[in-house]
């Protein structure tokens, strides 16, 4: 299988706090030798259907789902999952549409709702993994606990961007056998490695 230079969150502008187009989504993903992309919009994923249709090779349809403590990041997904739902009812959602399921920027504290340790553990055996670095996290320390909490329970490591723009896209991004569904990136996700990168403070700002 060849390896291929994947993107697993970013954000457009069907995501309140993001402009990007998918056009430009699109375009910058090429520059930057990217090969697949997660769409993960905040509780929707019109963004990511539409991006899919116009580069069905390249667009994974997610979305970051909005739970009653933490947030999901759920690929291959076919049927929108609302915001503000119980952790495990996301999660059966989820599963019922064979989605990949993974937490997103699981300790960041900075940024509202964030999981407890007692609901993670309740629902870490219905995940499939974590993500272990968020560019977008100022605290490198929350970076860490990801990755311990994903080594403790033996689940499967991805990073994202987290990408509101252009400039944002592919800063972290995964060297990762081809995949085309939900199956065959949990295989995928074993030979994988992560290439991490900071986003500077200042885009929590702008």
């Amino acid at each position: 299988m060849p390896m291929i230079s994947a993107e697993f969150h970013c954000h457009t502008c069907y995501s309140k706090d993001s402009l990007l187009t998918l056009e430009a989504l699109i375009a910058a993903a090429s520059a930057k030798g990217l090969d697949k992309v997660a769409v993960t919009d905040h509780n929707r994923i019109a963004g990511a259907l539409t991006a899919h249709k116009l580069a069905p090779d390249l667009v994974v349809i997610g979305e970051e789902i909005a739970t009653t403590e933490g947030e999901l990041l759920g690929y291959f997904v076919s049927e929108e999952v609302p915001k503000g739902l119980e952790p495990m009812e996301a999660i059966r959602r989820l599963k019922t549409q064979g989605a990949f399921i993974s937490l997103s920027h699981p300790f960041d504290t900075d940024r509202g709702a964030c999981w407890t340790r007692k609901t993670l553990e309740e629902i870490v055996d219905h995940l499939d993994g974590v993500e272990v670095f968020n560019s977008r996290c100022i605290n490198t320390r929350f970076n860490v606990l990801a990755a311990d909490f994903a080594r403790e329970f033996n689940l499967l490591c991805l990073g994202g961007s987290d990408a509101h723009s252009q400039s944002e896209l592919g800063r972290t991004r995964l060297t990762i056998p081809d995949f085309d569904s939900a199956d065959s990136l949990r295989a995928a996700l074993r030979e994988a490695r992560i290439h991490n990168r900071k986003s500077s403070p200042l885009i929590h700002f702008v």
